[in-house]
């Protein structure tokens, strides 16, 4: 169970590192399709489905890891705002929303961090596959309009 492990690394800021280590050849595969796609893989079909397939696995594997890490992150911000507020109320102190908003902010940055690392894979992953998918539809219909002679 992937899910189960990568959510127990969530748990404790210590293991929160530990969370891109496990998704290691998903980022690897990201930045090797950036490194293709910004060189010339324009006609090319096979390469294309290629890197479609492996960008797709890619996108499924970390969309429930980013899930995890924006409900975590939130739960957490959360938590410590409501915790401070009561601890200021108890204290008879003056609540601000704002201020307390800040420092609840401030208590989840780490998170934020590897948080927003998974969501840039992501959306890098996602962004190549709609790229893809219209560099081969346009080869499709190249090849449709002006089949191979033999």
């Amino acid at each position: 169970m992937r899910i189960r492990e990568i959510e127990h690394m969530f748990q404790s800021e210590d293991t929160l590192d530990k969370v891109i280590d496990s998704v290691k050849e998903d980022i690897d595969l990201v930045e090797y399709w950036n490194g293709v796609r910004k060189s010339d893989l324009t006609d090319n079909a096979q390469e294309i489905k290629k890197a479609l397939n492996q960008l797709s696995g890619v996108y499924g594997s970390l969309r429930p890891i980013v899930a995890i890490a924006n409900t975590e992150k939130k739960n957490r911000e959360v938590r410590f705002y409501e915790s401070r507020k009561m601890q200021i109320e108890n204290a008879n102190g003056k609540f601000t929303s704002a201020a307390v908003e800040k420092e609840a902010s401030a208590s989840v940055a780490s998170y934020r961090r590897i948080k927003n690392i998974l969501e840039a894979y992501l959306e890098s992953a996602e962004k190549h596959i709609s790229t893809l998918q219209s560099l081969l539809k346009d080869i499709q219909a190249e090849q449709y309009k002006h089949p191979p002679t033999e």
